[in-house]
Formats: structure tokens, sequence, C-alpha cells
């Protein structure tokens, strides 16, 4: 595991953390900050980034005839604390809510860091301060002497089991900094470190799995790609609460920017740009459990290691063209590929591939790299899958995608 991966991993508590490490890597390669709200002209080999409310755009500028995007989501499941007062019992207690749809359990017995954004009005404005406590927070479990059926039937209660200890105090704030914050957006995240296991520590063990290595691909390979149309990668924010907040997939504030970006690159037709684009929601899938295999569909099982997933469902926006637009650019990049399609009797999830490709008009495919536990406070993954999609996303961002009379040419 690299040290960048692992930095976004373990650090990447909340997507304004995910942002700042984000920045702070792609101004390392030579990409220059710009506002959304007043891009400078755009030059022929151009390389710049912004963000807004959690979501980080990066893109790369050759000639603006169509755009190739990686997308991504910088939120993970986690648990969100309610105001600045303590449960009042002793010791003093976290009062959170859930934020995403997290397996409850996996929060218990394990470091959990406060962190967030504080908002201060300083001077008659308001000013905003990312922080991270200097300290754990835990929330204890049960003994089993107290709830002897704990292994037969486990239902925790978000109000009142799901609560970190704090301490012997009856305010947090203060220790954040944050004593005179006129508000917040504070978490408690999990904090466990990233680790290597198995026999060739051929997995990777994380809180965040889901989705900050799509993140950390779709950027590495934007700092690799040498772009034949403008190449974007875009790390969305609340895809776990459903995407509609103001810098979300469901919102205005994507579409709008690719056509400010294209205008700004001196574009001539935007439709004609906008045919010629193509997007990959970057999420991960469901590998076959070995413990469960019979939830997985029983013949397109993904396995771990198996490099990239194209994902099939009608909650995706991948069809048989985007499919085959994407196996043929992997392929030519000798990236491995298999197939998810969920079990006919199991719900499937969703991702931000239908809700942009909604959005923008622009052919997408869902893929993902698969992986254990998702949503757990530490999911498991294959590190070659990782360095797999990196590569694949290299691939599709320095490719150019022509669409005409149902079918694609790829350049």
């Amino acid at each position: 595991m690299n040290k960048e991966l692992k930095n976004f991993l373990q650090y990447g508590y909340t997507p304004f953390a995910v942002c700042d490490i984000g920045e702070k890597f792609l101004s390392a390669h030579g990409f220059e900050k710009v506002s959304a709200y007043a891009l400078p002209e755009l030059k022929k080999g151009g390389k710049y980034f912004l963000s807004d409310g959690g979501t980080l755009v990066a893109f790369a500028v050759n000639k603006p005839d169509g755009f190739t995007i990686a997308a991504a989501h910088t939120d993970s499941p986690t648990l969100k604390i309610k105001g600045g007062k303590t449960l009042g019992t002793s010791p003093a207690r976290l009062n959170c809510e859930v934020y995403g749809g997290a397996i409850d359990y996996t929060f218990f017995d394990r470091p959990l860091k406060i962190c967030g954004r504080l908002y201060f009005d300083e001077g008659g404005k308001i000013t905003a301060r990312d922080v991270v406590s200097p300290y754990f927070v835990t929330v204890p479990s049960l003994a089993i002497h107290l709830q002897r059926d704990v292994n037969g039937s486990f239902a925790p209660s978000v109000q009142n089991d799901l609560s970190p200890i704090l301490g012997e105090t009856s305010s947090y704030l203060t220790s954040l900094g944050g004593d005179k914050a006129i508000d917040f957006d504070l978490y408690a995240c999990p904090a466990s470190e990233p680790y290597e296991s198995g026999e060739n520590g051929e997995y990777v063990c994380s809180p965040r799995i889901d989705n900050l290595t799509s993140v950390y691909s779709s950027l590495v390979a934007l700092t690799r790609a040498k772009p034949a149309g403008i190449s974007v990668a875009v790390c969305f924010n609340s895809e776990e609460v459903g995407s509609r907040t103001r810098t979300a997939a469901a919102s205005a504030f994507f579409p709008r920017l690719l056509e400010k970006i294209f205008r700004a690159a001196n574009g001539k037709d935007y439709d004609a740009c906008l045919n010629n684009s193509f997007m990959f929601s970057a999420d991960n899938a469901h590998a076959a459990h070995p413990a469960h295999p019979e939830k997985s569909d029983p013949i397109n099982q993904v396995k771990l290691g198996g490099g990239i997933v194209i994902k099939r469902h009608t909650n995706y926006a991948t069809d048989a063209l985007t499919a085959a637009v994407a196996k043929k650019i992997f392929a030519a990049a000798d990236v491995p590929v298999q197939e998810f399609y969920s079990h006919s009797d199991q719900p499937c999830g969703s991702t931000i591939g239908l809700i942009s490709a909604a959005n923008t008009l622009i052919r997408t495919c869902d893929i993902g790299i698969g992986q254990l536990a998702m949503h757990s406070a530490s999911e498991t993954c294959r590190a070659d899958d990782i360095d797999a999609m990196t590569k694949g996303l290299t691939a599709a961002l320095q490719t150019a995608i022509r669409f005409e009379g149902g079918g694609a040419e790829i350049k």
C-alpha cells in the first residue's frame, strides 16, 4: 500500500478532508486552483482543480471537443454528531445519528475521531475551519454477561447505543477550538489505521475503501493521462445520502461547470462535445463473500483480484454500448475486467451513474472494484484491483470516443 493511498484512506475522514488531501496531491502534480464561479481562460495543456462543499473537480485540457470523465464520491457512512451538547450521563457521551447506510454494529469497540468543519464569525465574515480531535472516542459494547442472546439477535439502537464515550465533560467543542463557533458539521469517524492482510499482504483493510479507493484512482489517473479532449475527475459529496445537496451529483453544479469549462477552453459546439463525451462512474462493487456465495448471482460472481468490475443493473447507467466501450478501452490497456449482476432476489444499490447521466446527457458506464464488508467501519479489497482501476482510468482519460449511428469509434 503506497503512502498516497494510505493517506486518503486513513485521513479522509470527511468530504472536507478528502478535498484537502486531493487539493494538495493535485497541486504537487502541477494543477492550478481555480474557482467554479470565475473560471479563467483555459489553455491547451492546462491542468486545473476546484472544490466546493465537499465536492472536488479536476481537469486537464487539450481539445474542447469531448469530455472523458472519471466520477467518484468523497463521503462514506459514519456517525454524525447532533448539536454541541452531550448526553447527560456519566461519563458524557456524544449524541449521534447515522450518516448513510452504515453497518451499525461495526462502529462498536474501535477508535473514532471527532472531525469535520467549524464556522466562526470573524469581523462580520463567516469563516470555516476543518478540525480533527487529537484524541479518540469509542462506543463500548455491552458485555455478553449482560445480554446473553447477543450472538443470536442484536439490533443496536442508534440513539442509545451508538453514542461514543467522550469523558467527564459537558462540552467537546473547546477541545476542538470551537467554543466560539457559531455552527458546525461534525462526525465521529472510524480512525483505524489501514493495514495489509493475507499471507502475501494482498488485501487492503481500512475504513472508507468505499469509495476513497475510486477517488484515489481517479486523481492519480488524471495526473498520468495525456488527454485527447478534456479529461475530468469529479469526486462528489453526498452520494451516501441521496446526492441531492447543492454540489452533489443530482444538482445543477456539475452540468453547469462542464459548460463553463467548455466555453473557457474556447469550445465552439457544445452539443457535439456532449455527444462525444463519456463518463466512468467509479464506485465499488460487491465481491462474492466466501462465507455467503449464495448472496451473489449464481453465474456472475465478482472475485477479489479479478480487476475492474463493470456493474450491470437497472439501477446503474451501464448499457450494452457503454459496456462495450469500457471493455474495448480496458482490453487495449491490458486491464482485466469482470461483471457484476445482482442476485435477482436481492435489492441492488445505486450510485451517481444514473443521476449524472440524466443531468449531463453523457453516456455512462458504472464500474468499480470488488470489495467485502461494504459500509462497514472497516472494509476489505485487493491491492491489485486498486492498481487495475488506476491503470484502466488512466487509459480511459486519454481516449477519444466518437458516437455515431448507434455505435462508437474509439481513438
